[in-house]
């Protein structure tokens, strides 16, 4: 990485933008930043790690208190390039804002990637952070470490003894991570693998009986119940097959009952179905005469209707003739008046629709006189208005004018002049800042008394937290002896255990020899009952028998008794075997217990057991019986479990208790680094008040600090009441010339008011004389009534009703002569409907009488009463037709249900006994069916159960191997020994590279190597290698020295990052350098130039800056206000 250009502007002293050009400064190799102390040459790195990590770390939370004081910006920005054969380089810009006194805030931030064109890589402070940090491979403290190399530090380091030099180290390279961090996290580690394996053996506890014993065993009781279920499935079918044979045999009975019951009811309505049949054809027959029957009473009917209506329309003919008659003299009258009157009338309408139109003018005309008259009052009284308003206005400016000059005089002593007003200002600038200061000062004081008592709070809550953790301490010890007690009481459980089993294998073995020898008794005694005397023995040939052996021996247990107590032993010793299990199972949790706590708390290593254990030995000795001991044993269980309850509970509040004691030591140091701050704060603001103070009693001496706010105050009051004046002298401006434009204006409206009056006046005379005309026309015509427009409107009427007259009597006249030529039409249709009617009945009369010879009918009316409808008749002809199918169909239902019986039959009690079988077989093949459910369920369960009983067994295997390598990497990282071991590994790295370094520098003459106790010697190969002290090196030796192992301990950081940083600073004391020494420290820079490495040596010694090519000024803040400036100056 090489640095090209820096951009300062409002860090700490920066104010104005400053930019510093790296790329000259580097270009030989070695340059100088000068400046006096406090001038803001550290400001420089910190604008660097500001740009490119958002943070300055001397600084309080990383920002508080970066923003110059008297700026609300600040803003920084760093170009760098990573290689240089590549022609890309990078900017990180980065802007903030104040948010209080102490706290800034991010406003930009971005980083380009600059090349042909420029890039945004990021522009989200994050972002940022993030690529940084993959670009340059290097952390905020990697990059601090490796560029800047501060005063006296690597001195004292080479110096430094081995402990103290390697913890040196473990801060320069990180070692840490190796050290405690490792070790938490191996403890970690080891008891999750605790945990899981106590939660295995808690869950293998859980599955119950899961072993191969006892899979084979349900895989039996599935086998059984299989065959159950498919005997009863057999004997079920079996039932079965009778239940349908009979249930069949019993529906036919059922049907045979139900035909026979529905023929009897057939034969009942036999009678009625032929009487049907007769009606049936009588309806028939009807219904070939009807239409003849019909056609001669509608003939009859028609022949009397059409007498009726002929003698109506005859009636009628007469009446309407007499009505046409009448309506023609009466339209002849009403014509005949119009023709007379109508002539007269018109005359006189037209004559008064003229006078009525003069008579509208002269209305029209008179208001018109009244609208001017209204006009004319209106303008004289507008007249009068305008020209009082006029005085009142002229009055008015008058006395504003005079007003506006006394305002004027009044606003001339109240003026400040400008050099007295800049004075002030900037005097009351500084006086602020010592008030600002002051304010500052008294709220860390402030903030220092508080964080103390916190402190004190935080320290006697911590010393009541250590007095906690001891009296926790006793509670964990009372825990890991209950557990040391419980673990020793299963182990004589155990042995007790052991020592009823092999009691009983003995019993077991005495009992096996008693079957034996009452089995051979019994056949001694068989074989001696088949003897006889005189025949040979078939076991020993003798012939002669002792007769006491055929005898029956009283033996006290039959073969049958003594098998039932093997029987009941084998039961017993399986048992005990499985609570032998679980013993072990106990036994190895209460261990698994014991090591936990004894590898958490290194105080219970130094317990020994105590006299428990002689008391448990003596509680579990000779057990009287299995049972007994298992009762025993289920309260030892509630015991352990009771006791790890307490043990959890103890070590939840063991965890609860460290962290919480981590965080107040957390706090404590926190606090008492607050404070620390807080006091270098006060102490830095004190002599910035000294500063600030000094400098405004040297700018204004005739002021006084504690009165310049009472000046600035009144100057702000006569600008007050100056202002006040020019606001009033402004108004009155604009009110005069306001007031002036009304004047004008109201002059117009005056003299155009009186030329509107004028014209007003001759409009008048012209209407006047124009009504004067009009009344002289209206007197000439006389009127009978009060006016023209009634006697208009009764001349209309008497017209329209002559016209309405004439009219009405023409309309009546032609509805009388249509009404008439109606009524003759209706008399001649109805005369020849007459005769049509008549000639209709004569030809039915003979169709019906030529049709009835033959038939029983004599009359149309009996045909209506044997008449049957259609659908009538094709309901009674289908109910027939059905009744006779019912009665074939229940005929051979009969005969089909009597062969199929076959003459056989079935009572009731036969009947319910066919389906009781059936119901009994069912519910046996179901409850057989559930129960071979049930076991093959538990045949599963088991199955599952075992193979998680394998895994679980498997799991606990690698667990168990995990946690012994565990165990054994946490024995071997006890202590500090791997972090020791890292840190000499740098150390003889950094050593060879730092004598290469310092051969370089001194012409091979001197070389740094480390001894046996990790300490530095210096080897001096011009003397043929003699090893010596370095407390016996010489100040230029001591600075040759230091300056090489700098370099190697900066290029070591540097290989963390994927590009070397090809600069570093050197913050060197080399003020107390002679001139000698002096002249070896510039020649041993001198010798680093090379093109990839740039050294900025940081002083403010004189003679060194006189010998340095490039310079870089840093010149300190103006007391005026103005704020650190840089300069650069090359030979």
């Amino acid at each position: 990485m090489k640095p090209i250009t820096l951009t300062i502007k409002g860090l700490h002293s920066f104010r104005e933008e400053q930019i510093i050009d790296f790329s000259s400064l580097c270009d030989a190799g070695v340059f100088g930043i000068f400046g006096p102390t406090g001038s803001g040459k550290s400001s420089i790195l910190d604008a660097m790690t500001l740009a490119l990590y958002g943070k300055v770390e001397r600084a309080l939370n990383n920002t508080h208190g970066i923003l110059n004081q008297a700026e609300e910006k600040l803003s920084v920005s760093f170009t760098f390039a990573l290689q240089k054969e590549h022609h890309i380089s990078y900017k990180v810009e980065r802007a903030f804002k104040r948010a209080d006194e102490m706290k800034v805030r991010t406003t930009l931030c971005r980083l380009i990637e600059i090349s042909d064109t420029q890039t945004v890589l990021a522009d989200k402070a994050s972002e940022v952070n993030r690529k940084i940090e993959e670009l340059l491979g290097l952390t905020i403290d990697d990059f601090t470490r490796a560029v800047v190399l501060p005063q006296g530090k690597f001195a004292e380091f080479l110096s430094l003894k081995g402990a103290d030099r390697r913890q040196m180290l473990q801060r320069l390279f990180n070692l840490e991570k190796y050290g405690d961090q490792l070790v938490k996290r191996l403890r970690a580690k080891a008891q999750n693998q605790y945990g899981q394996k106590n939660e295995l053996l808690a869950e293998l506890n859980g599955l119950g009986e899961a072993g191969p014993e006892a899979l084979a065993q349900a895989k039996e009781a599935a086998k059984q119940a299989k065959a159950i279920f498919h005997e009863k499935k057999q004997m079920r079918d079996e039932a079965l097959t009778a239940f349908t044979k009979a249930q069949a045999i019993w529906q036919y009975q059922k049907e045979l009952e139900a035909y026979e019951t529905e023929q009897n009811k057939l034969n009942l309505l036999a009678p009625t179905m032929e009487e049907k049949k007769t009606q049936l054809n009588i309806a028939e027959q009807a219904e070939t005469l009807k239409p003849y029957a019909d056609a001669l009473t509608k003939a009859e009917k028609q022949l009397s209707q059409a007498s009726k209506e002929k003698q109506e329309a005859e009636k009628q003919l007469l009446h309407q003739r007499t009505i046409y008659e009448q309506m023609t003299q009466e339209y002849e009258r009403a014509r005949q008046t119009k023709i007379e009157t109508e002539p007269a009338l018109l005359q006189k309408k037209e004559q008064l629709i003229q006078l009525k139109e003069i008579e509208r003018k002269k209305e029209a005309a008179l208001q018109e006189k009244t609208g001017l008259e209204q006009q004319k009052n209106e303008k004289a009284q507008q007249l009068i208005q305008k020209k009082a308003e006029a005085e009142n206005l002229q009055s008015l400016l008058e006395r504003a004018l005079t007003k506006q000059t006394q305002l004027k005089r009044e606003l001339e002593p109240l003026q400040v002049s400008v050099k007295e007003r800049k004075s002030v200002q900037e005097a009351l600038r500084l006086s602020e800042n010592v008030q600002r200061i002051n304010q500052n000062i008294q709220k860390e004081e402030q903030k220092i008394g508080e964080l103390k008592k916190r402190s004190s709070q935080a320290a006697e809550a911590y010393e009541k937290l250590q007095k906690q953790q001891k009296d926790h301490h006793e509670k964990i010890d009372q825990s890991f002896q209950a557990i040391e007690q419980l673990y020793f009481y299963v182990c004589e459980f155990e042995r007790a255990l052991t020592e009823w089993s092999k009691r009983e294998q003995n019993q077991k073995l005495e009992k096996l020899k008693q079957r034996d020898a009452v089995r051979a008794a019994e056949l001694r005694k068989e074989l001696a009952a088949e003897l006889v005397d005189g025949e040979p023995c078939p076991v020993c040939g003798s012939i002669h028998h002792d007769p006491k052996a055929a005898i029956a021996n009283d033996h006290e247990e039959t073969v049958t008794q003594i098998d039932e107590v093997i029987h009941r032993i084998d039961k017993e010793l399986k048992q005990a075997e499985e609570y032998a299990r679980d013993m072990y199972a106990a036994k190895q949790l209460l261990e698994t217990y014991a090591n936990q706590l004894v590898k958490q708390f290194a105080f219970l290593s130094q317990k020994a057991p105590g006299a428990e254990v002689a008391a448990a030995v003596e509680a579990v000795q000779n057990p009287q019986s299995l049972q007994h001991l298992i009762q025993e044993w289920k309260a030892m269980k509630q015991d352990i479990q009771e006791v790890e309850r307490k043990r959890a509970r103890l070590m939840d509040e063991t965890r609860d208790q460290a962290a919480e004691m981590n965080k107040m030591e957390d706090q404590l140091t926190f606090e008492q680094q607050r404070i620390q701050e807080l006091e270098v704060l006060i102490k830095e603001l004190q002599s910035e008040l000294s500063e600030q103070t000094t400098q405004f009693e040297q700018a204004f001496p005739h002021f006084i600090l504690s009165q310049v706010q009472e000046m600035q105050k009144q100057i702000d009051e006569k600008d007050q009441q100056a202002e006040g004046y020019k606001e009033r002298i402004e108004k009155s401006i604009s009110f005069l010339e306001e007031k002036q434009q009304i004047k004008e204006q109201l002059q117009t409206t005056t003299y155009d008011l009186e030329k509107e009056l004028d014209k007003l006046a001759h409009q008048l005379e012209s209407q006047q004389q124009l009504i004067r005309q009009y009344e002289t026309d209206i007197g000439r015509y006389p009127l009978k009534v009060a006016s023209i427009s009634d006697e208009l409107i009764e001349v209309e009427q008497s017209l329209s009703h002559l016209n309405e007259k004439e009219q009405q009597s023409y309309q009546q006249l032609k509805h009388t002569q249509q009404l008439f030529s109606e009524a003759q039409s209706h008399f001649s249709s109805s005369e020849r409907q007459l005769q049509e009617a008549n000639q209709r009945k004569q030809e039915a009369e003979a169709a019906w009488q030529k049709e009835t010879e033959t038939s029983p009918f004599h009359k149309p009316q009996e045909i209506e009463s044997a008449f049957m409808d259609r659908a009538v008749r094709h309901t009674v002809k289908q109910e027939i037709e059905e009744f006779e199918d019912k009665r074939k169909q229940c005929a051979a239902n009969l005969k089909r249900i009597s062969e199929l019986l076959k003459e056989e039959s079935l009572d009731e009690e036969q009947w319910t006994e066919v389906q009781s079988r059936k119901e009994a077989a069912e519910k046996a093949l179901e409850e057989a069916t559930v129960m071979s459910g049930s076991a093959h369920e538990h045949l599963r369960v088991i199955e599952e159960n075992h193979q998680r009983f394998a895994s679980i067994h498997e799991r606990l295997e690698g667990l168990q191997q995990e946690i012994d390598r565990l165990d054994k990497l946490q024995t071997v990282f006890k202590g500090n020994t791997f972090v020791e071991f890292l840190a000499e590994e740098q150390l003889e790295s950094v050593s060879r590279d730092a004598s290469a370094r310092l051969g370089i520098l001194t012409r091979q003459r001197y070389a740094i190597e480390v001894d046996s106790e990790g300490g530095f010697v210096m080897r001096d190969d011009a003397n043929g290698g003699v090893r010596r002290p370095v407390s016996s090196l010489s100040g230029g030796e001591t600075f040759l020295t230091s300056l090489a192992l700098a370099l190697a301990l900066s290029a070591q950081i540097q290989l963390r990052g994927e590009f070397p940083l090809q600069f570093f600073f050197l913050d060197e004391g080399f003020g107390t350098l002679d001139q000698d020494l002096l002249d070896t420290v510039i020649t041993a820079l001198e010798k680093l130039q090379s093109q990839n490495l740039a050294v900025g040596v940081i002083s403010h010694v004189e003679e060194l800056k006189m010998r340095l090519p490039k310079k870089l000024i840093v010149h300190p803040a103006d007391p005026s206000g103005k704020g650190t400036t840089v300069s650069m100056e090359l030979m």
